[in-house]
């Protein structure tokens, strides 16, 4: 199938009543030339004939040129069936659309585009739509509504307005719930003081009774401390982590050098991309920009090594380690390990328990529990 024809697909009453027409076509009973009358004229009241030209034209939106519109799916690389099975949800006009990260594969424009559809187009305004994103302009743009899912206080909580409304709102609490913690903390450490005096020195019974009701008073705020900490917990449970990256110093020369590489995946066809020359050193901070397909994995892939340029020369200094997370990460993990056992058998060490301390701590680090 190309994009195109999957895309087609996605309109499930069209292709039902296109299967239907054609299996009532030369029959001659009554029954079936008025069931044929109808489909025929629910197909023109759908729009049925126009169809191709709206999957066009939504694919063009999605970055598709005509060449990636008529290539089978199976040699569009991961990114081109993403948005093409993102067109397939968008020409279904689904009840409920559900977009898990709909902007990861998009180019720029595309993601512009498809923020004006959701947030502008009609059609979305008669239907749910549900969005996970890290994407916070996408948010802003697209969303009325926030629900927030907290696994420390397993609740689902919903609050009107988009993203940013919901984070200035969440600030608000967590320094709300900050300060109610410290009067809190402060009126019980009086409080302590007071029945810690009473039980160690006596005193006459009026204030044994005072000290018996502070004591009493004390361990309510005591109860409501450890709720307020569930809360504050649930509050805190998705604060930004700095992110620290090591290095085992400056290398005295780049790091990677490609001098003047070309490559293509097959010997018969045009090459990715020839000519490239340029220099990766420790201060270097680069992105790779172009739409999907255009060969910006499989250029890092040459500069790791994974693939051999065909024409040029790629060189790697001598001592210089290379790490990398892909797009499609999981790959890279072993899902039956914890993440404990896994950077264990990346980084063995001596087997001790500092080790293990030392490990433990770069993954709490990082948000690992």
């Amino acid at each position: 199938l190309t994009p195109v024809a999957l895309v087609l697909q996605a309109d499930v009453e069209r292709r039902l009543l296109l299967e239907e027409a054609a299996q009532l076509a030369g029959g001659e009973a009554v029954e079936q030339l008025e069931r044929l009358a109808w489909v025929e004229q629910r197909l023109e009241g759908i729009g049925a004939a126009r169809a191709n030209d709206r999957v066009v034209t939504l694919l063009k939106n999605l970055g598709f040129s005509q060449e990636f519109r008529e290539r089978p799916m199976k040699e569009l690389s991961g990114g081109w069936r993403v948005r093409t099975a993102l067109a397939a949800a968008l020409f279904a006009k689904p009840d409920v659309l559900l977009l898990d990260e709909p902007t990861n594969h998009l180019s720029i424009d595309a993601v512009m585009w498809l923020t004006r559809e959701i947030a502008t187009s009609a059609t979305w305004d008669e239907r749910v739509v549900v969005v996970v994103s890290h994407d916070r302009f996408f948010l802003d743009e697209t969303c009325t509504d926030t629900l927030h899912i907290s696994g420390a206080a397993r609740r689902l909580t919903q609050s009107r307005g988009p993203y940013s409304v919901w984070a200035a709102r969440r600030a608000e609490m967590q320094k709300a719930r900050e300060r109610a913690t410290e009067l809190r903390e402060q009126k019980a450490d009086k409080l302590r003081a007071y029945t810690q005096h009473g039980f160690k020195y006596g005193g006459s019974q009026g204030q044994i009774s005072m000290q018996q009701k502070k004591l009493k008073e004390l361990n309510k705020l005591e109860n409501a401390g450890e709720e307020e900490e569930a809360e504050l917990a649930d509050l805190n449970e998705d604060e930004e982590l700095p992110l620290r990256l090591s290095a085992g110093g400056m290398l005295d020369k780049a790091a990677i050098q490609l001098h003047n590489v070309g490559f293509s995946y097959h010997q018969h066809t045009p090459p990715l991309f020839t000519g490239a020359e340029f220099s990766i050193d420790s201060k270097s901070r680069v992105c790779l920009l172009g739409e999907n397909g255009a060969g910006k994995t499989t250029l890092v892939k040459l500069m790791q090594g994974e693939l051999e340029p065909t024409s040029g020369r790629v060189a790697r200094a001598a001592g210089c380690r290379i790490e990398t997370v892909t797009q499609h990460h999981a790959a890279q993990l072993n899902l039956d390990m914890s993440p404990l056992q896994f950077l264990s058998s990346k980084f063995p060490g001596n087997g001790s328990l500092a080790h293990e301390g030392v490990l433990r701590g770069h993954l709490a680090g990082c948000g690992v529990g």
